[in-house]
């Protein structure tokens, strides 16, 4: 999803550095676990496009051994309890009913 090979990415609040495996929210860097990385750095990258969670899952996952959707449920929690640490009014991971997540333009 993000590797090294992408240089720095900005958009809107948030500065990704791929080599690095930061990224950067209204100037705090934000900890995040390496899947809650590629999950927020896909959907950041697709800005606008709505991800359903089996695609979400199969992007960011190298095991398919399983398919454990509920998995993207809690790290699409994780993030946005994160992200709400700096911004608790802004909510920039929409769910769409019954189709997944996007990130808002």
């Amino acid at each position: 999803v993000c590797n090294e090979k992408d240089g720095i990415i900005s958009m809107g609040p948030f500065i990704i550095n791929p080599l690095e495996q930061t990224i950067f929210y209204y100037e705090n860097e934000i900890i995040l676990t390496n899947r809650e990385f590629q999950v927020l750095c896909l959907l950041l990258k697709n800005r606008g496009r709505v991800y359903s969670k089996k695609q979400i899952y199969y992007q960011v996952t190298e095991s398919e051994e399983r398919d454990d959707y509920h998995t993207v449920e809690i790290t699409i929690s994780r993030i946005r309890r994160k992200l709400k640490q700096y911004r608790p009014e802004e909510e920039y991971i929409i769910t769409i009913r019954g189709s997944g997540y996007k990130i808002k333009k």
